[in-house]
């Protein structure tokens, strides 16, 4: 009988200690969440503030470089528009209409600085896009970067040869410091003749169709929108 009394003793110590095992195993697990919990919340919240400072770098770009420069395009080539297009004899000023034809060619050979995708790549790469919790977040960062993306490839089909048949008329080391003395040591007669063909006219109706692309595209508008939604959603991370 003592024999039977102390095996449901041992039972009972050995069903006790398995619960504190087992409860001790359920604590540790719920602390290894809340641990990998916070830090994936605080990966979180670094990842919306690196897209946001990509985002403000790209609208910083569009509003104080790639406007304004697109600005001089769209000046360079309606200046000589009428002479390209043998509307209008080459004028006086053979300085001026050079320069003209050479600022013409701004943006029209790459859009590698045109935005900033360094931390979604990160995101891509490593799978980590996953803890940005908010689907509909999540969704609008890949959009954005994915519309980026397009518009590039868009431009870069519509790229021309009129900036390299510029370069082979006016050399490089006169088109930003052309003067009187340069035109005549370099040929003047050539580099109009070149420029009056219907070659380059090809070219130049290309290079003022590429700009008007390029005008219709509404990148620092989608990417204020976005950095403020950002901007949302960072504040009611930190909030909880």
């Amino acid at each position: 009988m003592a024999k039977k009394t102390m095996s449901v003793k041992s039972i009972r110590w050995l069903v006790a200690e398995t619960l504190v095992v087992v409860l001790g195993i359920v604590i540790a697990l719920g602390l290894d969440d809340y641990r990998t919990g916070t830090i994936e919340r605080r990966l979180e919240i670094e990842y919306v503030v690196r897209i946001q400072d990509d985002v403000d770098r790209d609208v910083r770009y569009i509003t104080t470089a790639w406007r304004p420069r697109l600005r001089i395009k769209r000046e360079s080539l309606e200046s000589i528009a009428p002479v390209i297009r043998g509307q209008s004899p080459v004028p006086t000023d053979r300085v001026a209409f050079l320069k003209s034809v050479s600022l013409g060619g701004i943006h029209g050979t790459s859009t590698a600085a045109w935005y900033t995708d360094t931390t979604f790549q990160d995101l891509r790469a490593t799978g980590n896009l996953r803890l940005i919790q908010d689907a509909t977040i999540r969704a609008d960062i890949a959009r954005y970067y994915e519309m980026l993306e397009s518009e590039a490839l868009r431009l870069e089909t519509r790229f021309t040869n009129y900036v390299p048949f510029v370069h082979s008329v006016m050399p490089s080391e006169l088109r930003e410091d052309i003067d009187s003395e340069s035109l005549e040591q370099f040929g003047t007669d050539y580099a109009l003749e070149r420029l009056l063909s219907d070659e380059f006219r090809g070219l130049f109706n290309q290079e003022y169709n590429l700009m008007l692309f390029m005008e219709r595209l509404e990148v620092a508008e989608f990417a204020r929108s976005l950095h403020d939604e950002l901007e949302s959603y960072r504040i009611s991370l930190e909030s909880r």
